[in-house]
């Protein structure tokens, strides 16, 4: 005896554990990719890490925004005997660390991106799929997908 599941779609509401630009993120996303007919929930995990991956770039970001892409490396020099600080010498700069964190984020959500059809490559490869969509007065999958990257 064969029994044959209905794989579920994607759902609408985020999981309770993505917050903040992630949550914000899979809200506006989930719509968009749902119109394409090869989603469901299996999909449910690459969707998560865009979403997260997306928070993290957002954050990575923000704060290389306020604290800059470098950091001056300070050697403060003590009095052996006193123990009180004598002077303050520059020894240079280094990388903020956040800045690994945007390149690796970015790097992700370009691959989740083209898996999911958010990227040129991804939805010409998706389009090139061309699985018959119902006539309903929706927009396509292509429309949408062309409104979402135009942020609107």
């Amino acid at each position: 005896m064969t029994i044959i599941t209905k794989i579920k779609d994607l759902p609408d509401e985020p999981p309770s554990y993505l917050t903040g630009t992630a949550r914000y993120m899979w809200r506006r996303l989930v719509p968009l990719i749902k119109s394409d007919p090869t989603v469901n929930e299996m999909d449910k995990t690459m969707v998560e890490a865009f979403c997260i991956n997306y928070q993290m770039m957002r954050e990575a970001y923000d704060h290389i925004h306020k604290n800059g892409a470098l950091n001056p490396i300070i050697k403060t020099v003590v009095n052996p005997v006193t123990g009180k600080i004598i002077a303050h010498d520059s020894l240079g700069f280094k990388r903020n660390p956040t800045t690994q964190i945007l390149d690796a984020s970015t790097v992700k959500l370009k691959a989740l991106g083209s898996e999911l059809g958010l990227t040129p490559k991804g939805r010409a490869e998706l389009l090139d799929l061309k699985i018959p969509e119902d006539n309903s007065d929706k927009p396509s999958t292509a429309e949408q997908i062309k409104q979402f990257l135009k942020g609107g």
